[in-house]
């Protein structure tokens, strides 16, 4: 459990520390610890609408009040426009006596009349949240709830002033208790309500007001519209002798407020099950962030891996390299087989989706590399489980469709080289398109003003140690499962790129390899993370020198303490800060910028070359440090997406991304705590 108690919390930390809670449908819930909001982002129920896409903001915010005689004290407030923090009716800003992050977030308050205790969670598979509040005092106390409203993508701001109209009810409990609620909708002649709330306060004191100017400075950061206008709805009233409990809940669907504590002790058993014991408490807190990225999709009925959040959804790319992390190594072997089915069933010309777009477009296929992350998921996943079964019944068609049209071409230009078997993209194949030149098609796929920051059309390096891992996998699957001609094909094809991949990518001159080898021929001698990637998978693609040379010239100057840098700062093009307006952001997102998911590469890397010694005494502590000091920072118990290049490392991008995750528990469990199951065959 992360815990900060009263003295560890300043105002300026509460505004800057973040929490985030997850529903399994893509929804979310965030906010900062002092509950000011600080995001477009920021809301307290982040609906997924079509799961797990439709991301809409609902429930967006409260004011928390609590009275005693004459005196009141405020837990939350605003920043408004002209950047005065505002609590409610003026009262004196309340910091937590402590914070928590349990299976749930939770706030403690200890104010002279009373002791409240807050808990906000979200139950599985329902786009709901409830907020619970716990009163202890010697006398008698008042508590009030403002609710705040918005209807709006979550990735905007709300600007439009709606005709919001809000209708009363009384709540049945079916037996269980008194309860009483409204519901939300877009306007008086709307028939159905976009949200409802519940809740068993005494009293509900309507306002039905706009309130305008809420700032939002993480947007003003970030170069992006940072004012919006929130709708109020009113206040929940609580009056509380001796001890007394305040549940809300706001949901899409009609809600009853007695199903809240069946909800929380449902969600706690839940969630606590998937925490490994015996753990140190940051390892153990890896276990509770994994959780939060599984998430339904509607459409296939099966799960996938929600990228990031807050904003982004389930990405090919990002989920296949998070499988192993997400699923394998937690033992969530039925989710890694429904979500290597759910890319399966997707597959067109042999490729994966890139993503999934928001709207619920068809998928988009722009990537050279995630359908190759895609079968090393499929080895993972026969690694740990030995499943032959789903292999041969279910993904072996669409694997062998791969290989197909990787060696015959598909879109983008992306097909085999008949000179050197190395997988080439941006020049013209067989049966295929040739590319935008405003494509980028690897993982540094970063845009500005629509021009790539790295296109690296040709041969990227680590695009060809995927393919010639590829390559070597697709003849040791296919023997096994008898098909010879597959077998065959894949063998020769194999030879031919591994024996052509050093002799390709060797650099004399720095002593590693090159970037990228571009359709003329040119080498891209970029000193860059990508090359890591020749030495961390199953088979060996370099001489014993080779890759020796390599890891140290990764480590000298790219390892940082929270990742690898994606470009070496001596080289000019190099950006140390991943700050300012999206087209500077970027313009960094590639130039330097430090990634938290090479930490997976790099001690698969260690481990196969130095051996399990130097992973104690190289990845363990440097694991143990950035763990230890980062989930304590930006969204706490969880791990971002990005880094700056330049110290102090400051956290950037999502504040909670998957494959960050991911790959940081992967390099914990299977290097450190040498929990990786045997090879199949004769792969290191």
């Amino acid at each position: 459990m992360l815990r900060w108690q009263q003295g560890e919390l300043s105002r300026e930390q509460g505004m800057r520390l973040e929490w985030l809670e997850t529903n399994g449908l893509g929804g979310y819930a965030c906010g900062t610890i002092l509950g000011v909001r600080t995001r477009r982002y920021h809301g307290l129920l982040v609906a997924a609408l079509n799961p797990p896409t439709g991301r809409t903001l609902l429930w967006a915010g409260t004011d928390e009040m609590v009275a005693c005689g004459d005196k009141t004290w405020a837990l939350s407030a605003h920043l408004f426009r002209n950047g005065l923090l505002l609590a409610p009716e003026n009262a004196p800003l309340e910091l937590p006596s402590e914070f928590a992050l349990d299976w749930c977030p939770q706030w403690r308050y200890d104010l002279p009349c009373a002791h409240i205790v807050k808990r906000l969670f979200m139950p599985s598979m329902k786009n709901a949240v409830a907020l619970r509040y716990f009163v202890f005092t010697g006398t008698s106390v008042t508590l009030r709830v403002r609710i705040f409203v918005a209807w709006r993508d979550h990735h905007f701001t709300q600007q439009s002033v709606m005709p919001f109209a809000v209708r009363i009810y009384e709540g049945g409990g079916k037996g269980k208790g008194h309860g009483q609620g409204f519901a939300m909708f877009a306007d008086e002649a709307a028939i159905k309500p976009f949200c409802h709330f519940a809740h068993n306060g005494d009293a509900f004191l309507l306002a039905n007001e706009w309130w305008h100017n809420f700032w939002l400075p993480m947007e003003t950061e970030r170069g992006l519209d940072d004012t919006e206008s929130l709708f109020c709805v009113g206040t929940i009233v609580k009056r509380v002798e001796g001890e007394g409990r305040l549940d809300i809940v706001a949901s899409v669907e009609p809600c009853e407020v007695w199903e809240v504590p069946e909800w929380e002790a449902r969600e706690r058993n839940r969630k606590r099950q998937w925490i490994a014991k015996g753990e140190e408490d940051w390892a153990a807190e890896l276990f509770r962030a994994f959780q939060a990225f599984i998430a339904l999709r509607s459409g296939a009925g099966t799960r996938t891996v929600i990228a990031g959040y807050p904003w982004f959804t389930d990405w090919g790319r990002d989920a296949l390299i998070a499988l192993p992390g997400l699923t394998l190594v937690t033992g969530r072997f039925a989710v890694a087989r429904e979500i290597l089915l759910t890319f399966a069933r997707y597959l067109s010309q042999g490729m994966v989706p890139n993503f999934f777009p928001e709207s619920g477009d068809p998928p988009v296929y722009n990537t050279v590399d995630a359908t190759l992350w895609f079968v090393l998921a499929v080895y993972r996943y026969l690694r740990y489980t030995r499943d032959w079964e789903t292999v041969r019944r279910s993904l072996w068609q669409p694997l062998r469709e791969v290989l197909h049209w990787h060696l015959r071409g598909t879109r983008f230009g992306i097909g085999t080289d008949k000179d050197d078997g190395l997988l080439s993209w941006g020049e013209l194949a067989p049966c295929s398109t040739s590319p935008a030149p405003s494509e980028a098609l690897t993982w540094m796929d970063a845009k500005v003003f629509g021009v790539p920051v790295t296109p690296r059309i040709g041969k990227p390096v680590e695009v060809n140690a995927l393919w010639c891992n590829g390559l070597l996998l697709f003849e040791r699957m296919a023997t096994h499962l008898n098909d010879r001609s597959t077998a065959r094909l894949a063998s020769w094809w194999a030879r031919k790129a591994v024996q052509h991949f050093e002799a390709t990518f060797w650099n004399p001159k720095r002593g590693c390899l090159f970037d990228a080898i571009t359709p003329d021929g040119t080498p891209d001698a970029s000193v860059r993370c990508n090359q890591l990637l020749a030495l961390a998978l199953p088979f060996r693609l370099l001489s014993v020198e080779g890759e020796l040379q390599v890891l140290r010239c990764v480590e000298k100057e790219l390892l940082t303490p929270c990742g690898l840098r994606t470009l070496s700062p001596s080289d000019p093009r190099y950006v140390g800060r991943s700050e300012g307006p999206p087209h500077q952001r970027d313009a960094a997102y590639h130039q330097g910028t430090v990634w938290a998911w090479w930490f997976g590469p790099y001690a698969d890397a260690v481990a196969l070359i130095e051996g399990e010694r130097a992973v104690q005494r190289k990845v363990m502590p440097l694991l143990r440090s950035f763990l230890q000091h980062h989930l304590r920072e930006a969204c706490v118990g969880q791990v971002s997406e990005i880094f700056d290049g330049d110290p102090p490392h400051t956290p950037r991008g999502c504040f909670a991304q998957a494959w960050s995750v991911a790959e940081v528990l992967r390099a914990w469990q299977e290097r450190v705590r040498k929990r990786l199951p045997p090879p199949l065959w004769d792969e290191r």
